[in-house]
């Protein structure tokens, strides 16, 4: 593919002037012997992704093409400044193997590419629940136990990932494996998560005070996957959960017992992330 085809969706930018020159032409000729683009396979203001190849092993790999006007933040990685979804996309896969592993990343004129392994037979976990609805207890614990793990094994790491929510979580529907992918509202683990991320799956306090608690917040985006897993839905307006009461016939009191205590109005009321895990 040639390279004005990899900067598909940013032609426009290329007139915009950054540093880097020398690093650009120097990833460039890299990038070209090591890795080929198939096709685009999603496209969005926040990046194009694409299906490609390792020319050296064969492999199917991922690659995510992540626009300098998008990059609010850039961290010192090896020596280089690259943007901190790309940053913590390394770190929390030395952390967590449930996080998508990247392979190497690429600095352009105007973007910067992340190439990922290509994760076979998977769908993310919304068009799960849309083709499969509700499942399950035990399905929907077995899958939501990984996912607070993988949770707790990247903050262990001292990352935030800051946006949990069913499109961001890959699963394998014959294993139920999943993988967390997209690190672009990820940051250091703080003790107060401010507004970032998707406002659906924000807790309620973020809206009020504009912050909470780390813990809370990742404890309520947590159960609202968990929500999602038994219910098959998961609507929040004006502030509050619309819980699907119809579908919660279907599950049992214990687990709506819990939905009542995590998505209680007042944060002090609801279990911490320690307690959450234990529960099960």
């Amino acid at each position: 593919m040639s390279q004005h085809s990899i900067e598909s969706g940013y032609t426009s930018d290329e007139e915009i002037t950054f540093n880097n020159s020398q690093i650009v032409a120097a990833d460039a000729k890299r990038f070209a012997k090591s890795f080929s683009i198939e096709e685009e396979i999603i496209k969005s203001a926040n990046g194009i992704v694409y299906s490609g190849f390792d020319l050296s092993t064969g492999e199917a790999v991922i690659v995510k093409q992540i626009p300098k006007t998008c990059i609010s933040e850039y961290i010192l990685m090896d020596g280089r400044q690259v943007p901190s979804e790309i940053y913590y996309q390394f770190k929390a896969a030395e952390a967590s193997e449930a996080v998508v592993q990247p392979i190497d990343f690429f600095e352009r004129k105007s973007s910067f590419v992340l190439v990922m392994e290509k994760i076979d037979e998977v769908t993310d976990l919304y068009e799960f629940v849309h083709e499969h609805g509700a499942l399950s207890e035990e399905a929907a614990l077995f899958i939501f136990k990984q996912v607070v793990e993988a949770v707790q094994e990247m903050e262990t790491a001292g990352i935030s990932h800051r946006d949990i929510k069913d499109e961001n979580i890959l699963i394998n529907p014959e294993t139920l494996q999943i993988f967390i992918i997209d690190f672009g509202c990820a940051s250091e683990l703080s003790q107060t998560s401010t507004p970032r991320g998707t406002p659906d799956y924000w807790a309620p306090e973020i809206f009020t005070a504009g912050s909470c608690s780390t813990e809370s917040a990742d404890c309520w985006a947590l159960c609202a996957i968990l929500y999602i897993l038994l219910t098959g839905s998961w609507k929040f307006e004006n502030n509050t959960v619309m819980r699907n009461f119809i579908e919660e016939e279907h599950i049992s009191e214990e687990f709506r017992s819990l939905f009542d205590s995590v998505f209680h109005p007042v944060p002090s009321k609801r279990p911490n992330l320690s307690a959450l895990s234990k529960h099960f």
